[in-house]
């Protein structure tokens, strides 16, 4: 399940949770998203809206709350914590070891803001399942709007090979200083943004953001 790992393992583990998200591990697909719902034509009383306990504010939240051994969490109720002690019974710290790296993967998803909305149109009664149901022409093996948003509109169009070779480690510090700059620019050190640890409030943040990603867009 880790041969995706070897020199930077923290890091080359971020993609663990979609690595083996088809091979066996299919029960943690539902904590990679969570489908808040944008009516952008109608209201709700004309769709059928489903919603799941199981999304992926909830599962950052179990998680954290478990490895940071909180006392006052109730863990009988947390199913990652129930299945991954179920699957390696006699391994506490293995279990440990799959829910972190599924959480390095789940705050990386929430970021993305098409994980945390499902768009409803006639065209898409059942939601749009965060841009993935809404179709662009296939450029860079990019076929919809959610692709789209996860190659950062092409700029990273690129497949990195894992386990990381050295230059690819290297090209990727030189892109996290990008990146972190970028940001920090656009939060202007305000502590307030950094040290928020409210998950529904980063669900909330990337929800509205996402609404904007489809402006002046079509369909095809």
């Amino acid at each position: 399940m880790t041969a995706n790992e070897n020199d930077h393992p923290f890091v080359e583990c971020a993609t663990f949770a979609d690595d083996n998200k088809y091979s066996g591990e299919s029960w943690q697909s539902p904590y990679h998203y969570v489908d808040i719902p944008w009516f952008a034509e109608g209201s709700k009383s004309d769709y059928k809206v489903q919603t799941s306990q199981k999304n992926i504010t909830q599962g950052i939240h179990d998680i954290v709350n478990w490895l940071a051994n909180n006392d006052c969490a109730d863990l009988t109720s947390n199913y990652v914590y129930t299945y991954l002690n179920k699957k390696y019974p006699s391994r506490p710290d293995l279990a440990k070891s799959y829910a972190l790296r599924l959480l390095i993967h789940f705050v990386g998803d929430i970021m993305q803001p098409l994980h945390c909305e499902a768009r409803y149109t006639a065209t898409t009664p059942d939601g749009d399942a965060g841009g993935n149901d809404f179709p662009l022409k296939s450029h860079y093996n990019v076929d919809n709007l959610h692709s789209l948003i996860d190659k950062v509109l092409y700029l990273e169009k690129d497949t990195i090979a894992r386990p990381l070779s050295e230059s690819s480690w290297t090209l990727l510090e030189t892109k996290s200083e990008i990146y972190r700059l970028s940001v920090e620019d656009v939060c202007c050190w305000d502590r307030a943004v950094w040290d928020n640890r409210d998950f529904k409030d980063w669900q909330w943040e990337s929800f509205q953001l996402a609404k904007g990603l489809y402006d002046g867009l079509t369909e095809d």
